[in-house]
């Protein structure tokens, strides 16, 4: 009778995935016939281990097998299981490179035909302000593993989440291969006025209602200076503006976004007695001008009447 496959590995039912490979490399190392040359029972041990990582590494299989024991999988392996299975079969047609770059390198990496498993890949995020994600940047990092700091060029257009590759600079191998790369995250600042969505960039502006009403030029910032916007007098809350080529370059073109400027009209607080009564003057007998408050109201009397 088959062993249950979590007793063959010696973890509970529970186990996560990174505790079930390092019980399956636990045992794969103690019995993998290079280690024990000539050795029948470790190969068969080897082999039973091997089956059991299998089903259990893989989540559906691992489900089917809870539920149903080994009846529930066997049509995987036929009756005998990993038994009558070449090992160089397991790792290439089962566990693939990765599996086998990872656990078992250091057992025959440096003598079979294939190379030593490369090191980690890892990552690190690095911030930066817009200006220097939408323009570029040349910086000095320090890497994660180690005090050593090298030269990174920022690309112009990089956004958050875009990730720069240098080759080498991860970690070491532990099996003698190449070191894995270095990956670096970007991760672009909130800005004070704008905000980027592609290659756009987005500004909210205040305005004061006098200069709604009767027109104004007023200053706009940009990333790298601030320029001059005719608000038109009439102007209505939300209305918004393009500033055309003001906004962002991206990494997959040399097309310059625009900017697009939303208005807010703002009301004064705090007015005086005297301030009120000038202005009730000056709206008297404007009421059929406010076309937007207008729509309103009769469309509630329709929706009420």
């Amino acid at each position: 009778m088959k062993r249950d496959y979590y007793e063959i590995l010696g973890v509970d039912r529970n186990v996560s995935a990174p505790e079930l490979k390092k019980a399956f490399k636990r045992l794969a190392i103690k019995y993998h016939p290079d280690k024990n040359p000539g050795n029948s029972e470790a190969e068969a041990k080897f082999k039973e281990a091997a089956e059991a990582y299998e089903v259990l590494s893989d989540q559906a299989k691992r489900q089917t097998y809870d539920q149903f024991g080994h009846q529930g999988v066997n049509s995987n392996f036929g009756q005998s299981g990993f038994q009558n299975v070449d090992i160089n079969d397991i790792f290439n047609n089962i566990f693939g490179d990765e599996i086998f770059g990872d656990i078992f390198g250091d057992i025959f990496g440096r003598a079979g035909s294939r190379r030593p498993p490369r090191g980690r890949n890892i990552q690190m995020a690095f911030e930066m302000s817009l200006e220097e994600a939408v323009y570029g940047k040349d910086v000095e990092i320090r890497l994660p593993n180690s005090n050593k700091k090298v030269s990174v060029n920022i690309p112009a257009g990089v956004d958050t989440g875009n990730k720069i590759r240098l080759s080498g600079e991860g970690e070491a191998s532990q099996y003698g291969g190449e070191h894995g790369d270095l990956f670096i995250v970007v991760q672009v600042q909130k800005h004070d006025f704008l905000e980027r969505e592609g290659n756009h960039l987005y500004c909210e502006v205040p305005i004061r209602v006098d200069q709604a009403i009767l027109g104004a030029e007023i200053e706009i910032p940009t990333l790298s200076k601030k320029v001059l916007l005719k608000i038109p007098p009439e102007t209505q809350t939300g209305k918004i503006f393009k500033l055309r080529d003001l906004g962002a370059g991206s990494l997959r073109g040399k097309t310059t976004g625009d900017l697009f400027v939303r208005v807010v009209v703002e009301t004064p607080s705090k007015l005086s007695s005297k301030q009120k009564s000038v202005i009730e003057s000056a709206f008297l007998g404007t009421e059929e001008n406010f076309h937007e408050a207008d729509n309103f109201v009769s469309k509630i009397n329709k929706k009420f009447k």
